[in-house]
Order: structure tokens, then sequence, then C-alpha cells
């Protein structure tokens, strides 16, 4: 092979390991893609609820968490700090996959009483385009993703997600 079919083929490489990720990517934001804001969850009492429903007059903030999750362990009772300190966001902990039995069981040991909703079959990782848990986003009164972490969060960090993405007058001051 010669230096010039080398370069050509190079050159050749790049474009096409260049088109393949453009594709990759423009996949990604499909139409059919489903909107996180409408995926249907069960409440713990079984009944149907969608993000949209729970959202409000104040930011959301979502964390997606299982019982297997070691990290959630940590996470969860920061999401609690959270909710009872009232930062001026509601929280919904969305468990991925668990049978609720074994969720209020977790729920129990661990002296959680935040609110949950169950994600029977992750159509809201897939939604969000998130790989595994624990996953958290910040959604806007009106739906809109904010902010978002993959790995357990700090209470720390949410209220420096707050500060930086929340206006003022959508959430109540952040206090330490």
């Amino acid at each position: 092979m010669t230096f010039r079919h080398v370069r050509l083929s190079k050159f050749l490489v790049a474009v096409f390991a260049a088109t393949g990720v453009v594709g990759l990517v423009s996949c990604g934001n499909s139409s059919t893609q489903m909107s996180a804001d409408t995926v249907e969850l069960e409440s713990m009492q079984g009944d149907v609820v969608t993000i949209g429903d729970t959202l409000g007059d104040r930011p959301l903030l979502v964390s997606l968490w299982a019982v297997w999750c070691q990290p959630c362990k940590r996470e969860l009772p920061e999401l609690q700090k959270i909710s009872d300190e009232d930062r001026g966001v509601d929280v919904l902990a969305v468990n991925v996959g668990d049978d609720p039995e074994r969720i209020a069981q977790y729920l129990t040991e661990m002296s959680l009483d935040v609110p949950v909703a169950i994600d029977p079959v992750g159509d809201l990782l897939t939604a969000l385009d998130v790989s595994t848990v624990p996953a958290t986003v910040l959604f806007d009164r009106g739906g809109n993703v904010l902010w978002s972490h993959l790995g357990a969060v700090t209470a720390q960090q949410v209220a420096e997600a707050l500060s930086t993405f929340v206006p003022a007058d959508e959430a109540d001051p952040v206090s330490e």
C-alpha cells in the first residue's frame, strides 16, 4: 500500500466514523421518543401517575433508584433531607423495577417517607436516555429538564443546581 492509499484509507475511516456518530446522535432525537412527563408510573397505591401529573407550582426533583442499588442507599436519605427541609422543590423518588411490597419494606427499613412512584419496566429511564440508577433529574414547572446527574447526589449538589438553574420566582430560597 502506498502512502497515498494509507492517507485515503484513514480519511475514509474518519468520514465513516463521523457519519456514524452523527447518525447515532440523531437517532436519539427521534420524534417517536417518549416524553418524560407523559411516562406512566404507578403510585404505591397502584394508581397511574405521570411526571406531568406531579408537577405543581415548584420545580420537581426526580430520583430514579432501586432497592439493590448501593449508591441509592446513600442518596435516598439525602432526598428525604431535601424534602423535609422544604428547599423550594418537590421531590419524587421513582423506583425502577422493584415489587411494591419490597419497596415498602425497604422504605420502612431506611425510615424514609419521601413520595415514591414505581417505573415497573424502566420507561422513564428510556425517556430520559439514562442507562442506570441512581439518576436524578430536576424539572421546571413546565416539565422541562433543567439539570440531571448520574450517580448518587447530595443535598449540597441539589442546592447548587437549584441556585444555578431555577429562577428565584420558581423556588423558595435554598436554606443550608
